[in-house]
């Protein structure tokens, strides 16, 4: 996380800071990018840059965590507009995911944090007071479960699917109305199990 001195600054600063930092990680992949450009696109001296962050990791993982808060309330909003609906909530994330990247300026951005997230095994709702939150939401009448833990199991499943083929979209490695198709097909197995029921 950003040093208080970060924090500090005006909002005006703090975006245009955070902006460079987009910028950089939207041009290239986490290992390639420079502090040298995030400085230069800034306008802020090198000792300023390491006034408010402790290093490159740093400042990428506060605009993947800054992205994930944005995701998270959203992902909170689609659950209650589709009444709690874990499945057709899943359909919603994806093709939110896939039209939010679509603007250009976004679309390397999103697939360098989508690729982040893949690579280091996140999950947007490992924090437990989100996990809670979101439970709450989740209409658990409509789902075969034994307890609050099967939720939070249920969460990490569909997000991974979700995740991993909106990458396959983002990277143009199928379009979307496939991965929305795979996606489905996904979803209606776990829906009806993979168990035969003897």
């Amino acid at each position: 996380m950003p040093k208080s001195t970060f924090f500090n600054l005006s909002p005006e600063k703090r975006e245009k800071i955070e902006k460079a930092i987009e910028n950089e990680f939207g041009r290239t992949t986490f290992e390639k990018a420079s502090i040298s450009n995030i400085i230069e696109n800034a306008k802020i001296p090198r000792g300023s840059f390491y006034q408010y962050f402790e290093d490159k990791e740093d400042a990428i993982k506060y605009i993947v965590q800054k992205y994930m808060k944005k995701e998270k309330e959203k992902i909170k909003n689609i659950l209650i507009e589709v009444d709690g609906n874990i499945f057709d909530a899943t359909i919603e994330i994806f093709e939110y995911m896939i039209e939010s990247v679509k603007e250009k300026d976004k679309f390397n951005l999103y697939r360098n944090i989508l690729e982040e997230l893949k690579k280091n095994n996140i999950n947007i709702f490992q924090e437990e007071k989100q996990q809670r939150i979101i439970e709450e939401i989740i209409n658990v009448e409509i789902l075969n479960i034994n307890d609050k833990e099967d939720v939070i199991y249920m969460l990490k499943i569909v997000s991974a699917m979700a995740r991993t083929i909106s990458i396959e979209v983002i990277t143009g490695k199928i379009s979307k109305e496939e991965g929305k198709e795979n996606l489905i097909k996904e979803l209606e197995i776990l829906k009806r199990g993979m168990l035969k029921k003897s």
